[in-house]
C-alpha cells in the first residue's frame, strides 16, 4: 500500500514516523555545495534519464517535474520496495528539500525543491556469497589490480553492500522502482551519530572514492540492529558511491563506503 501523505503511512502498513520530519533544507544536505546548473559538465548532464527535464530547462518544467515527483513518492508502495530489497519497512518519512549536490547533478534549478524519503528498516545482514568486503575488495567486489573485460578494474554492476564498515556495519547502495538508496545497517552496541551521502564516481574507479556530491542524507542517530535509508529519484545513470560519515568531535570521519552502476 503506497503513502497518500508525505508526513504519514497507512497505520496497517507502516508505524509513525517520528523524529525524521525535517525542515526544508535542514540537516547535512543544506551544507553540501555545488556549481550552478549552468556548470553542470556536458558527460554528466547528457546522462538525465527519459521523463527528467534537460538541463537547462525551463524553471516551470523542472517545478512541474518535482511536483509530480513528490506526488510519485506519496503513493509509492515503501513496504514493498524494502522488501524487494530484503528487508521490512519499520517506518518512513518523506522530506521536501533543497538539495545542492542533486540539483546539480541533474542540471535543475539551484533552488528546485525536490522530496528525499528517509527509511527505518529491519535488514538482515546479507549472506558473504553475495556482498562485497572492503578489506579485501576496497567495496567494489574486485581483488585490487584485478581486471574486468579488457579494461583495468571497473565500478561493478548493480547493487553491492560493504559488510565491513567500521561500527561494525553494512552499507549498501542499489537502485529500485526509479530511485537510488544508500542504507546502513549498524551491528554494533549503544548508538552513533552521522550521515549517508552518495557521490557520482567514474566507472573506471579504483575502489569506491568520494567524488561530486550527488545526494546527502539527513543527520540521524542509528541504535543497535537499526538499518537506515535515504532515497532520491535516479535522474541521472552512471556509477555512484555511498558512504557512512559518523559524527565525531569537531565533524565526521568515513567509516565506510561501497559503489556500483546504477
Amino acid at each position: 500500500m503506497g503513502l497518500r501523505s508525505p508526513r504519514r503511512a497507512p497505520a496497517a502498513v507502516l508505524a509513525c514516523a517520528l523524529g525524521l520530519l525535517a525542515l526544508v533544507g535542514q540537516g547535512p544536505a543544506a551544507a553540501a555545495t555545488g556549481a550552478p546548473a549552468s556548470q553542470v559538465p556536458a558527460d554528466v548532464a547528457a546522462q538525465n534519464l527519459p521523463g527528467v527535464p534537460d538541463p537547462g530547462a525551463p524553471d516551470a518544467q523542472w517545478s512541474a517535474w518535482a511536483a509530480a515527483d513528490k506526488a510519485a513518492a506519496e503513493e509509492h508502495d515503501w513496504a514493498a520496495d524494502s522488501l524487494a530489497r530484503g528487508c521490512t519497512l519499520v517506518e518512513v518519512a518523506l522530506v521536501d528539500e533543497v538539495d545542492p549536490g542533486y540539483n546539480t547533478a541533474m542540471g535543475a534549478p539551484a533552488d528546485l525543491v525536490t522530496v528525499r524519503a528517509d527509511l527505518l528498516e529491519d535488514c538482515p545482514a546479507p549472506s558473504p556469497a553475495t556482498t562485497t568486503s572492503a578489506a579485501a575488495t576496497n567495496g567494489t567486489g574486485l581483488e585490487p589490480g584485478t581486471r574486468r573485460g579488457v579494461g583495468l578494474m571497473a565500478v561493478p554492476s548493480g547493487a553491492q553492500c560493504n559488510t565491513q564498515t567500521h561500527g561494525p556495519g553494512t552499507l549498501c547502495i542499489s537502485s529500485s522502482g526509479g530511485r537510488i538508496y544508500a542504507s546502513w545497517a549498524y551491528r554494533g552496541t549503544g548508538s552513533v551519530s552521522g550521515f549517508l551521502r552518495i557521490y557520482q564516481i567514474s566507472a573506471a574507479a579504483d575502489g569506491c572514492p568520494t567524488g561530486t556530491t550527488w545526494h546527502t542524507g539527513a543527520a540521524s542517530t542509528w541504535n543497535a540492529g537499526q538499518t537506515r535509508s535515504t532515497s532520491k529519484t535516479q535522474a541521472t545513470s552512471g556509477a555512484y558511491s555511498a558512504h557512512i560519515w559518523r559524527a565525531v568531535a569537531g565533524g565526521h570521519t568515513d567509516w565506510g563506503q561501497t559503489c556500483g552502476v546504477l
